[in-house]
């Protein structure tokens, strides 16, 4: 019988032959069409993730040839932007779910990169509108003002939860003017709905935060009533365990704000309350000797021995030891002694 891909296209030449000659030509138009756009629909989303792999593989290498691919990518003088975006407004793809999400994923990622090439320094979170300016720079004045409002209903969809889920990550890229209050309440469902996008999600939690403001009183607030808490607080407590320093100590002040909030205490299993002490007693006298860092450690142990009383007699006494040690090195910064000291009167 040849090749299946032969024998499949001669079983499809076929029934397109067969109802070519059936009685009922406008409706077979229409079946035609649609199987046309089918077709175009599904090479494009190929297209795309190929395009997505392309720029995993560049940020990942991150050699010289990289980096310049990378810049010429998102150069606005480059079409692939508008041309993602395009894709996404056109009428006859408005039903194609899948082409509409890896579209999404790559617009998000090319802001990502966008902005991190144009933010100062390695804290590009830090200049929260770089990205609103970005997507007007990509997309141009006038596409951006079309497509800004489609994300933003995208995100609100209650039961295409992937759509969802990458429109969230794209306005989480443009910044505190576009990630509005009540998205934060979407993104909790998110985690209930999608957990296995929870690596990502965390960093629009953890990006929210940084913001301050309302976005990070909505955030507080809704960790600490939605059911989705729980699954965030295991999120963020890898994140403390495993993170580099910046997103670390911002998941630490993001437990803290939740732990000292009426409720916090139900934030965390007790398990994950006991977790935390362990990496906390760890992590305490690495950073003795940055007062800022050991400060923002020393307020979240405060928290958990506060509003949780497994917590606070878990390990007690090496935890006293470990403060009594740390406040005794006089290389450690006087805050340093004095927080230590403040903390094993406390425990």
């Amino acid at each position: 019988f040849g090749s299946s891909e032969a024998l499949v296209q001669d079983v499809r030449g076929c029934l397109m032959a067969a109802i070519a000659r059936s009685p009922h030509p406008q409706e077979n138009r229409v079946f035609a069409t649609a199987h046309v756009l089918q077709t175009k629909a599904a090479e494009k989303r190929e297209f795309v993730q190929k395009f997505i792999r392309s720029l995993e593989r560049a940020e990942r290498q991150n050699a010289a040839t990289d980096r310049a691919w990378l810049r010429d990518v998102v150069n606005p003088q480059d079409l692939c932007f508008q041309t993602l975006v395009k894709l996404l407004l056109a009428k006859k793809y408005e039903g194609f779910v899948s082409l509409h999400c890896v579209c999404l994923r790559a617009m998000q990622m090319m802001l990502r990169i966008a902005v991190n090439m144009v933010a100062t320094g390695d804290r590009s979170h830090d200049v929260p509108h770089a990205g609103l300016q970005c997507f007007t720079a990509l997309a141009g004045a006038t596409l951006a003002e079309e497509c800004y409002p489609r994300i933003c209903r995208m995100a609100e969809y209650q039961v295409e939860t992937l759509l969802a889920c990458n429109s969230i990550l794209v306005l989480a890229e443009l910044g505190p003017q576009a990630l509005r209050l009540h998205h934060s309440e979407k993104l909790l469902d998110l985690f209930v709905s999608v957990p296995e996008r929870a690596d990502e999600l965390v960093e629009v939690a953890l990006r929210m935060h940084s913001w301050g403001g309302e976005q990070r009183t909505a955030l507080l607030q809704g960790l600490v009533s939605h059911d989705g808490g729980h699954l965030v607080g295991e999120v963020l407590l890898q994140v403390v365990n495993r993170g580099d320093e910046g997103r670390k100590s911002r998941a630490l002040k993001i437990l803290t704000g939740c732990l000292d909030l009426p409720g916090g205490s139900c934030l965390l299993y007790t398990n994950d309350a006991l977790v935390l002490i362990e990496i906390l007693l760890r992590e305490l006298p690495c950073v003795a000797e940055d007062a800022a860092s050991f400060e923002v450690h020393a307020k979240c142990l405060l928290a958990i021995t506060r509003s949780s009383c497994a917590a606070r007699v878990h390990r007690h006494d090496e935890v006293v030891q470990m403060l009594g040690d740390v406040r005794e090195d006089q290389r450690n910064p006087l805050d340093v002694r004095q927080t230590c000291a403040h903390l094993v009167e406390f425990l």
